[in-house]
């Protein structure tokens, strides 16, 4: 469904991160695949796609979830949110999870911790005393997208790490969100 989704896509591509065990193997790993639409020179559309094993996050593909997340909640709006919550689509992967923030700092989605949805971030400071929820928002209010650097925990630990989010404002009818999504770095 992942591939089809990616290839239905309006833009007929799309990166797919799942599990699936390598050849030879019983235990599923993480597995990312590109998914291309292709028309065939008999006019057929067809699916093709190309995996690897453990591949590692770097900047282009948060960008791409992030801008990818962002097209749907400026298409469905607040429908979009339990897509963007499901732990077996497309918005979330290993520890990277796409979460979308109200201008006022209300965390609405966060798949990675789902404890701080509704809760009111904009005070929160990281370890170095960034003021992350409160920069990400004036970054994609000011410039429309951007990078930030801040400290957060990753799901399931309880020490903050070093963290690179990417942010996009989005308009959908009425009502203005902040989509995002970041890469875990190494302190």
């Amino acid at each position: 469904k992942m591939f089809l989704d990616a290839g239905g896509s309006p833009s007929g591509e799309g990166w797919v991160h799942y599990m699936y065990p390598e050849p030879g193997s019983i235990f599923p790993m993480w597995k990312s695949s590109f998914i291309k639409r292709v028309t065939f020179p008999s006019g057929k559309e067809h699916i093709i796609g190309c995996g690897i094993y453990n591949m590692q996050m770097d900047k282009a593909f948060i960008t791409d979830i992030v801008n990818r997340a962002a097209a749907l909640v400026k298409e469905r709006g607040k429908e979009a949110f339990g897509q963007l919550r499901d732990r077996t689509g497309p918005f979330v992967f290993m520890d990277t999870y796409v979460f979308v923030d109200t201008p006022d700092g209300t965390e609405l989605v966060n798949a990675g911790q789902p404890s701080l949805e509704g809760k009111n971030l904009m005070g929160v400071r990281d370890v170095k005393g960034n003021a992350v929820v409160q920069d990400e928002i004036a970054l994609a209010m000011k410039d429309g997208s951007g990078w930030v650097d801040l400290y957060w925990y990753k799901p399931g630990q309880n020490t903050p790490a070093r963290k690179q989010t990417f942010v996009r404002k989005v308009q959908s009818a009425q009502d203005t969100y902040i989509v995002g999504a970041g890469i875990y770095g190494e302190e």
